[in-house]
């Protein structure tokens, strides 16, 4: 491959989105090709890096191995990925095995010729150092909501100078400990010095709480969405997502201060509003890698619409020629099937998840359940136990046969009761369908409300998890924002589960649809190829037998 196309390797990768033209041939003259058979093995996990690999044709996988486990895949990369920036720039070694998954083109830029290329280039050295720190916090936190071979492209979190900015009062509180420390030592008095270490614990305790508040929020950017993970530590936890393909514009701003430290909001319009990473450091280099993800995704729908043509054009130039036939009929596109719409009524469980047919189903948490048979559980106790009391003596009222009788009276209608709160919490369901979300409300014996709402209509969601409560029993409110409208499934267990069955759902309905979408396109090229063939035919037969008539 000549370096004019190697060169054009290089442009698409974003932390070389702003080098000119000349130097990236330059750089191009110093990559080697290398090209790499299915299943080939391009780096060992615990190797030394000598190199970062640019993929060109083909994928890659990276299988991670823990202790004596089984290899994991980790990731799944396609032209225009890079391999080994963390292991290069960061001195590490390999953190998976790298195999081919399909016949793949490498390009190998040494170590050496990384080195000297970046050195006349800050602007590009911050750029694949953002690339590199951003694999080996992904690799560090090892986020658990990741799908099988999802990516992580970039991770940042708020700039430095926010923290600053939030340790200005807790420095304050210390200021105020030291002027009632010279005070207690200018006066003799206990009372200030008393004050003084009193003051010094809030304010460590101050200046703690916002160094832990400001290093868990996350800005995260996957080879399929963008992420902004956001937690107050035990108030607090928030998971708002887009996937790419719903990516309207990318942006970024800044003021004064964040051009000279680098540091600016980037904002992620989507179909239902937009996503704010606030004060991310290094913002360009943010929105030059989630630009380049959702090209490379549009390219991808695009490449996938070609490859169905040109299959069919083979397909139907390959077959017999049949003028007689008529044109094949296109395959039906096969919808999932929808499942009974009382699915999951039926259930008088404490499960709060459970799938059948296709379906999955929902329940609140338990501690919603507990809150609304509370009282009648206590009232319950209490009769049990005055009754427990009276059969052993401890007090009378009536005769033995009348308090019996009148605990029993009392307890009916409290188990009643019980009951009630059970079954008004049982009915209260929230589904994921192959293709719709479901919002149930049943009252007991009145009435039922259903709200639902196509799944391809889901723009967005996020994961609000409240409260001091919320986080030590993991239940919270999923939001999945519909057009201008937004369903809420409130006070589920493990919210961030089931945001990612959400998900999961989406992106299968999505697959769904693509491949009827191909199969109707197959459909209509063979019908146009099949009359193109029949009319061509037609007038070979008709000159024939023109040809014949005008000899005799």
């Amino acid at each position: 491959m000549a370096a004019s196309d190697a060169a054009q390797v290089l442009r698409g990768i974003p932390f070389l989105r702003d080098v000119d033209d000349d130097s990236l041939r330059l750089a191009a003259e110093s990559l080697v090709r290398e090209e790499r058979a299915r299943g080939a093995v391009v780096e060992r996990q615990g190797s030394l890096a000598s190199a970062i690999y640019i993929v060109a044709q083909g994928e890659v996988e990276l299988l991670r191995t823990e202790g004596d486990g089984k290899p994991q895949r980790t990731a799944v990369l396609r032209p225009g990925d890079l391999l080994g920036e963390r292991e290069v720039l960061l001195r590490r070694p390999w953190a998976a095995t790298v195999r081919v998954v399909q016949p793949a083109v490498l390009y190998r830029w040494d170590r050496a010729d990384v080195a000297s290329f970046l050195r006349r280039r800050p602007a590009a050295l911050l750029g694949l150092k953002f690339a590199a720190q951003s694999k080996e916090r992904a690799l560090r936190l090892g986020f658990g909501w990741l799908e099988d071979g999802e990516a992580v492209y970039g991770l940042s979190r708020k700039h430095l100078v926010l923290l600053y900015k939030a340790l200005i009062l807790p420095f304050l509180v210390m200021a105020l400990a030291v002027g009632l420390a010279w005070l207690s030592f200018a006066t003799g008095s206990d009372l200030p010095a008393w004050l003084a270490g009193a003051t010094v614990g809030v304010s460590l305790a101050l200046a703690a709480w916002q160094w832990i508040d400001w290093g868990n929020d996350y800005y995260i950017v996957t080879d399929r969405r963008v992420v902004w993970l956001e937690r107050v530590i035990g108030i607090y936890e928030s998971r708002q997502e887009a996937p790419l393909r719903m990516v309207l514009s990318v942006s970024s701003s800044s003021e004064l201060t964040g051009r000279m430290l680098d540091y600016g909001d980037v904002i992620i319009r989507t179909y239902t509003g937009q996503i704010l990473f606030r004060a991310v450091a290094q913002p360009r280099a943010m929105v030059a890698l989630i630009e380049e993800l959702w090209r490379r995704s549009q390219t991808e729908d695009q490449e996938a619409e070609r490859e169905v043509i040109v299959e069919t054009l083979q397909q139907r130039l390959g077959a017999p020629a049949s003028p007689a036939s008529p044109a094949s009929a296109p395959r039906p596109a096969q919808e999932a099937p929808r499942p009974p719409a009382r699915v999951g009524l039926d259930h008088w469980t404490f499960q709060v998840r459970f799938e059948e047919k296709g379906i999955i189903t929902y329940r609140k948490h338990w501690m919603v359940l507990l809150r609304a048979t509370l009282l009648p559980a206590v009232l319950i106790l209490v009769v049990v136990g005055l009754l427990g009391a009276r059969l052993g003596g401890l007090f009378q009222l009536f005769s033995l046969a009348a308090d019996v009788v009148g605990a029993l009276l009392i307890l009916v209608p409290l188990a009643l009761w019980w009951l009630y709160q059970y079954a008004d919490w049982a009915n209260d369901l929230y589904q994921v369908t192959p293709d719709q979300i479901v919002d149930i409300h049943k009252k007991p014996l009145s009435s039922e409300v259903r709200k639902v709402a196509p799944l391809d209509n889901i723009l967005g969601t996020e994961v609000d998890r409240k409260g001091l409560l919320g986080l030590l029993l993991n239940y919270g409110d999923v939001i999945a924002n519909v057009g201008t409208t937004q369903f809420t499934f409130q006070g589920i267990y493990n919210p961030s589960g089931v945001q990612l069955d959400l998900v999961r759902s989406q992106e299968a309905l999505f697959q769904r649809k693509k491949l009827a979408e191909k199969d109707r396109r197959r459909g209509e090229m063979v019908e146009w190829i099949d009359a193109y063939h029949r009319e061509i035919v037609s007038r070979g037969g008709r000159k024939k037998s023109e040809g014949r008539d005008g000899g005799a």
